[in-house]
């Protein structure tokens, strides 16, 4: 049986780690309005913030699968929710963790909208490149991973 004091470490580590997921939740939501704009200083410096965040989350999950581990639960998703049930008030501690996944699944959502703006901008760029290269829309072929490439003709614009 789990004991108020393991209970409440563990209620601890959970608010921790959705308290960390939020703040990366914010993080990635500036990171998409700096994407929105033009590359800024502003944009690394969040980066490196973001990571500093991914690696602070990673430290509260390993001691949050060591606590699970140590009690005899699964370090995963089903131990915890095993772990919640099993505990004497867990109406609180599945509160908490209702929270904290419905965060994790809200970044996960932001870094895919993040990400999708990254390749549009990859792609607006490597467009604006193919244009004064001076290759067309039709005179590109596919790789072999799929990716789009231009033909060896090409209608440069000037030459260096």
């Amino acid at each position: 049986m789990i004991n108020p004091q393991q209970q409440m470490s563990f209620v601890r580590i959970v608010q921790t780690e959705t308290e960390l997921t939020q703040q990366l939740f914010n993080l990635l939501r500036q990171e998409f309005e700096l994407l929105k704009s033009p590359p800024s200083k502003k944009l690394e410096e969040l980066l490196a913030q973001k990571q500093q965040q991914l690696q602070q989350i990673e430290q509260s999950a390993i001691q949050h699968n060591q606590l699970l581990a140590s009690l005899g639960f699964t370090p995963d998703r089903k131990g915890t929710e095993a772990f919640i049930q099993q505990s004497p008030d867990n109406a609180q501690l599945q509160e908490q963790w209702n929270k904290f996944t419905s965060l994790l699944e809200a970044c996960q959502k932001q870094n895919e909208i993040n990400g999708g703006a990254v390749q549009l901008n990859q792609h607006q760029v490597a467009h604006a490149l193919d244009v004064l290269r001076g290759f067309a829309n039709s005179d590109k072929t596919y790789g072999p991973g799929g990716e789009s490439r231009p033909t060896s003709s090409s209608k440069s614009l000037g030459k260096a």
